[in-house]
């Protein structure tokens, strides 16, 4: 496998290792490359530091990933570091980005439930988050990633893992310690990347939280079929939809021009059960309709829009174009 490292922050460098390798050979190569002894080498990766007994595979490093390796702690920086350090334990009990499972936060979890899924399982469920990626032009599964908030790199450890969506998409929940040489921050930031290819560091993608793995079972509000892959409503009975019967829904309300324009929100839609202060607040769930209907939902958004700040479109057949009235009686498009 191919590994990208950067040592101490510096340019990422092509590192080819066993599939099975462990985190020490990976301090070796690096350790030889620099002249650092290994066992002074720390690897980092999506919010921890790895074990070096760990392997690669278990700390769930896909192809062509990027490492952090940075050298010891400075004397001064030595006590600090030691807030931010997770707990020795095996494996499965190292809290990891890549084996969250978050849908707690968004599906009702009850005691029952949970020890049904341990039982079923027999491990932490590994995490599946879905994004919307615009390479691939369409509904993804994603990755979870952090990086500091200063300095925009991502050799942080964290303080602990997001244990639930609100972690995630607000900003100064949760605290870490920044590795970067000469930063001080101490706030991590979380992003979201395609996990269908390999991506660049500046390849980001919009996390889709209301998208999940339907680990409950909870059969689908409209068919009533039980489907691997549902989004759930944020209604206070939680009420979940399968992606197809969505597409149906967001169609069905377009194409009646029943989609709702809130202020602060957007032009969107609420729960199928017709719930109150249920809006979808992240309008890329809409991406579900594909690139044609998005781009007529795009259109009646925009119409809308004009329509609440007093503009009017214009009347020539097949125009389009929008008119506003600013400064007195006059119109500009």
């Amino acid at each position: 496998m191919i590994l990208f490292v950067r040592y101490n922050l510096g340019p990422g460098v092509a590192v080819e290792l066993q599939e099975g390798a462990s985190v020490a050979e990976l301090k070796k190569v690096v350790g030889s490359q620099q002249g650092v002894p290994p066992e002074q080498l720390r690897v980092l990766f999506a919010g921890r530091e790895l074990q070096s007994t760990s392997s690669l595979l278990s700390c769930d490093l896909p192809e062509q990933s990027t490492v952090h390796v940075v050298p010891p702690p400075s004397r001064s920086s030595s006590s600090q570091l030691l807030l931010f350090q997770e707990p020795q334990g095996s494996e499965e009990e190292q809290e990891s980005l890549t084996r969250l499972d978050l849908s707690s936060s968004r599906l009702h979890a009850t005691p029952a439930d949970l020890t049904a899924l341990c039982v079923c399982t027999g491990v932490r469920s590994r995490s599946s988050f879905f994004v919307y990626c615009k390479t691939c032009r369409s509904i993804q599964p994603g990755k979870l990633r952090v990086r500091c908030r200063t300095c925009k790199q991502t050799a942080l450890t964290l303080s602990r893992g997001p244990s639930c969506w609100d972690d995630v998409l607000i900003p100064g929940r949760i605290h870490g310690n920044c590795q970067s040489e000469g930063c001080c921050g101490n706030e991590g930031e979380f992003y979201m990347k395609c996990a269908s290819h390999p991506t660049s560091d500046d390849d980001v993608s919009v996390a889709l939280d209301l998208i999940m793995i339907n680990n409950k079972n909870v059969p689908c509000i409209a068919c009533t079929d039980i489907m691997g892959v549902v989004l759930v409503f944020q209604c206070s009975e939680r009420h979940v939809i399968c992606l197809d019967c969505f597409r149906l829904y967001c169609q069905s309300r377009l194409s009646e021009r029943q989609f709702v324009h809130h202020a602060a929100i957007g032009y969107s839609l609420p729960c199928a059960a017709g719930c109150e202060d249920s809006l979808i607040k992240e309008l890329h769930h809409f991406r579900v309709l594909g690139d044609d209907q998005y781009a007529r939902y795009q259109q009646y958004a925009t119409e809308e829009c004009l329509l609440k700040m007093g503009g009017l479109m214009c009347p020539a057949p097949g125009c389009g174009a929008g008119l506003l009235e600013c400064m007195g009686n006059h119109w500009f498009g």
